[in-house]
């Protein structure tokens, strides 16, 4: 079997899961191509390291079309130009590709039909919850999903998610938004026995409530500073970190000054992935209070070092990864006493804290790409059959 994994840009998330994508494959003698479409990030503006280091191997198999471009240049004429040479070269049985509404993957949808000689999954992390559905966009979404024969994605909510646009259940699997848990796991673990050094490089509290986050209206960051303030925590010593950067950081200053809050607040605009597993590990717990999130990658790796967490249930990561009571605890979005309440509660009860930690650590263990591999290989061998009968048709 050949597959032919196509991405927008290979950050540093998406590094551990090809590669463990790979050497699967290789261990059941499938191949492998990469294609990097852009070679630059639309989302991240710091450097990405795993990424870098892993072009520094000069791989096999792997290309990145538009060197110099990044995902919103579009670009859509050239991409698929050198899509097509890839495809005339490399012949793939099944290819999967990152979302079902991108320029390349529409490209892919448009290939599939006029060679009908693959098979096509799409990876994405949607859900029925994510803001406001409107019908015609929803009947639009359902055509360029016919066109996909399988979806791997977030949780099990996405999976129905997935079925709704016309996937049905055989034909997806979860594991989509997974992180390279050992890695964060020993990052914490070192940062842990060099927390003088790494509250010094950040101006890091000696206690704090963690949040990474986006400053846009969505994420409820000013909701979070109001539930934080009414928790009183910073009266007794804790204050919140908050890493991102974002449209509402004017707004948030403000809020912040105006309940006195400045000397309780610090706010870290960007901090380097490498970085990150020190600040999680030093926190006492995260919250992610966003009206809605896809997922919530952050609380993937809170976990990883062992630090647990408050979401909402609109959140990807709720009953999926965050089970409330176990590993932290769920609230209503946009319900500022409920998530005062579970700040206060959490952050005044080291027992529950270190309970809380215990069962995070566990309940990551499996969101690994190891599970992303493994599902994604799942799904392209089942398809290896239908692809086969397609192209005797054709």
């Amino acid at each position: 079997m050949r597959v032919l994994f196509v991405v927008g840009n290979l950050g540093d998330y998406q590094v551990p899961r090809y590669q463990a994508l790979e050497r699967l494959a290789q261990g059941r003698g499938h191949e492998v191509f990469l294609v990097e479409v852009f070679g630059k990030s639309g989302v991240y503006g710091f450097p990405q390291d795993r990424r870098a280091a892993f072009f520094d191997t000069h791989p096999a198999n792997c290309v990145t079309l538009l060197k110099e471009a990044s995902e919103g240049d579009g670009h859509t004429l050239r991409v698929a130009v050198r899509l097509l040479s890839v495809f005339r070269s490399f012949a793939p049985d099944v290819v999967v590709t990152l979302g079902y509404n991108t320029n390349y993957s529409i490209v892919l949808c448009i290939l599939k039909a006029l060679t009908r000689r693959f098979s096509l999954m799409y990876m994405s992390d949607s859900k029925a919850d994510d803001g406001t559905r409107y019908a015609i966009k929803e009947r639009v979404k359902r055509v360029l999903v016919s066109k996909f024969d399988a979806a791997l994605v977030a949780g099990e909510k996405h999976r129905t998610y997935a079925e709704s646009l016309g996937i049905p259940m055989e034909r997806s699997r979860i594991g989509f938004d997974v992180i390279d848990v050992e890695y964060f796991s020993r990052m914490s673990r070192e940062a842990v026995l060099d927390a003088p050094e790494i509250r010094m490089r950040f101006a890091l509290p000696p206690r704090y409530v963690l949040c990474v986050s986006r400053f846009v209206a969505r994420k409820n960051i000013d909701l979070l500073i109001a539930a934080f303030f009414q928790s009183g925590l910073h009266a007794v010593g804790v204050s919140l970190v908050l890493v991102g950067q974002g449209p509402c950081k004017d707004a948030l200053l403000e809020q912040i000054d105006r309940l006195g809050l400045a000397k309780h607040v610090v706010i870290l605009s960007s901090v380097p992935n490498q970085h990150m597993p020190g600040l999680y590990a030093l926190a006492d717990f995260i919250v992610l209070a966003s009206q809605f999130d896809q997922w919530g990658l952050c609380v993937n790796e809170a976990f990883a070092a062992g630090t647990p967490a408050i979401v909402t249930h609109a959140c990807g990561v709720a009953n999926e990864l965050v089970h409330d009571g176990v590993n932290g605890f769920i609230v209503e979005p946009g319900d500022e006493s409920a998530l005062a309440a579970r700040i206060t509660q959490l952050g005044n009860n080291s027992a529950l804290r270190e309970r809380f930690s215990a069962n995070a650590l566990t309940s990551v263990r499996r969101w690994t790409p190891a599970l992303f591999a493994s599902n994604t290989i799942e799904l392209a061998e089942s398809m290896i059959g239908s692809a086969g009968r397609t192209q005797e048709v054709a």
